[in-house]
């Protein structure tokens, strides 16, 4: 899980002056939702110390959900005159999760200036619980499609869970490539970079930006899951892994296509992760089980397709090609045996000893996998086409583009809870409905460092629990 951002607290009716007495009640309304927030993304912590698997993520989501139509409401009146700021700039306190230098110093607290820094804080955490709200929906399922014990009936229940997992985690890369793209860049002009070079390093663009992409990559290997879990189920229950296919099959082109665009996300990801320095305008670099998570993800990724390149053209009898690619496969899976106990504990595959039991490690069964199919094409080569092996440079040549299975659901910012008293009517006053479940104040700043009870869990955010392998069944 990666832990979400928490505000501390504070009395909006502190912060912003109402001239015309005007926003009283809208004010109250909105430092009530604001503490809902607060406290739901307290109570994730406490009731998920260990995995992040027993909080609820889908009930914190609803409450920013509830809280944004207010946010976006004061920064419009803010804009229109219509509320005043106490001082120029305000600013809120947030607890950063992710920064490794944040959580080496143990000073998790950045005070950030603008009510951008709320909205961005605001935001980035919903993108984080919708992601571990997926999280949890798939490990829920455990490894459905190679256990005995579920029916068809139920495979296709699963199968659904998985669609909506990979929903949640388009809506989540959207709403930080909308950070990324519009929020962050806003703030930054409205504040200048200097001033903000205390933010957390996961409040820049180029975090925000790789965050985003790591999601969208998370949900294609989930549509990945869904189009072989058929197939897997098969595969368990009546033959061992190897050629020659099963007609129903999916094309195992098309699904070195995909694994080629899960790498190409990753990679960027990965990419934009490594700019971003503690010299840059923010505070530290992103930490370490994330960036090991980025780049196992992406071998895991590459190797696959390395694989499905190999069956593809075995079974198209250009053996030659196929024990090429196997072997490719073979070379990026060996790099990443050692760290099979980090990465077997994926999404839907449980962790520790108890999810290993009857089950074998995801990379270790990867590597019997293709061994399978490179012994099966290397018979069939040695007796019947005897091609030669091309080089991996002349095979990288033709490797096809990535194409992807799922795309980013773009976010569109909720309408204002109340609006400034120069445009007119005020909307109904009421608070959004909750999200569905498949998608988804009262101190002073200056109190803020007297609330002990956030500092209870002094350790918060400094593990990522079994966010190796988010999203994806490989």
């Amino acid at each position: 899980m990666l832990p979400p951002l928490t505000p501390t607290p504070l009395a909006l009716h502190q912060l912003l002056q109402d001239p015309s007495s005007s926003h009283t009640r809208d004010l109250t309304d909105a430092n009530a939702a604001r503490g809902r927030v607060r406290t739901a993304l307290k109570a994730t912590k406490k009731d998920g110390l260990q995995d992040g698997r027993g909080a609820d993520w889908a009930g914190a989501a609803r409450a920013i959900a509830e809280y944004l139509p207010y946010l976006y409401a004061i920064l419009a009146c803010v804009e229109a005159d219509d509320l005043l700021l106490a001082t120029d700039p305000v600013s809120f306190a947030w607890r950063a999760s992710l920064s490794s230098e944040t959580l080496k110093k143990g000073n998790k607290r950045a005070l950030l200036p603008s009510l951008h820094a709320e909205l961005a804080g605001t935001l980035l955490s919903y993108a984080l619980c919708l992601s571990n709200q997926a999280s949890a929906l798939v490990a829920s399922l455990g490894s459905y499609e190679i256990s005995s014990s579920v029916s068809s009936s139920a495979i296709k229940v699963h199968d659904e869970t998985i669609n909506q997992a990979a929903d949640v985690l388009c809506r989540a890369s959207g709403i930080l490539l909308h950070l990324a793209e519009v929020v962050v860049p806003r703030w930054e002009a409205a504040v200048g970079t200097e001033a903000l070079r205390a933010r957390p390093v996961e409040m820049t663009r180029e975090v925000c930006t790789a965050l985003g992409r790591m999601c969208l990559a998370d949900a294609n290997l989930l549509a990945i899951r869904r189009l072989l879990s058929r197939s897997i189920s098969v595969a368990h229950s009546t033959t061992t892994p190897g050629p020659p296919l099963p007609p129903s099959h999916p094309s195992p082109s098309l699904l070195a296509k995909l694994h080629l665009q899960v790498y190409t996300l990753y990679d960027e990801s990965r990419s934009l992760v490594k700019t971003v320095t503690s010299s840059s305008s923010s505070t530290g670099e992103i930490s370490l089980p994330l960036r090991r998570y980025l780049s196992d993800g992406r071998t895991l990724a590459l190797a696959l397709s390395y694989k499905w390149l190999g069956v593809d053209a075995g079974e198209r009898g250009a053996t030659g090609d196929a024990l090429g690619y196997l072997g490719m496969a073979a070379k990026e899976l060996e790099a990443l045996r050692e760290k099979d106990k980090g990465i077997k504990a994926l999404k839907g595959f449980g962790k520790g000893k108890a999810a290993g039991k009857g089950r074998k490690g995801k990379v270790q069964e990867e590597v019997e996998s293709t061994e399978a199919f490179a012994s099966a094409y290397k018979k069939v080569n040695d007796t019947v086409h005897f091609e030669a092996v091309p080089s991996p440079q002349t095979l990288q040549t033709k490797m096809p583009s990535g194409r992807a299975a799922l795309t980013t659901k773009q976010f569109a910012p909720p309408r204002p809870a109340f609006t400034p008293r120069a445009t007119g009517t005020l909307p109904p006053r009421k608070i959004p409905p909750p999200l569905p479940e498949a998608a988804l104040g009262g101190l002073s700043l200056a109190d803020a460092g007297a609330d002990s009870s956030d500092e209870e869990d002094s350790g918060e955010g400094g593990q990522l629990g079994d966010y190796f392998g988010a999203g994806s069944y490989f």
